[in-house]
């Protein structure tokens, strides 16, 4: 996927799992060479996709910077930093989400 934020559905025996990525770019000129994103980790649940997107967004406004009043842009953020921020809070809403549908 070539989305910054990606979301592929995927079956699994017959039930919804969603695999997200991050990092990918489609070629323009705002967005740098083509490349696929990266994903965070193995599927997750439907009723998880909303916590995950989240806690990567999370992540994104602890991290980024702020310029001359100019926020840095959640590509720019993700490369600057690594991946390891997002997957470490794209798994912590797994868990979190995993406790509220026991």
């Amino acid at each position: 996927h070539s989305g910054h934020i990606g979301i592929l559905g995927v079956d699994k025996d017959g039930k919804e799992w969603y695999q997200v990525s991050l990092g990918g770019s489609d070629g323009s000129a705002l967005s740098g060479a083509s490349v696929a994103g990266k994903a965070v980790g193995p599927s997750f649940s439907a009723a998880e996709v909303p916590e995950v997107i989240e806690a990567v967004l999370g992540a994104y406004r602890d991290h980024r910077t702020i310029v001359d009043g100019r926020r840095e842009t959640f590509i720019d953020t993700l490369r600057r930093v690594g991946p390891d921020p997002f997957k470490v809070a794209a798994n912590g809403a797994r868990f979190k989400a995993e406790e509220v549908n026991a």
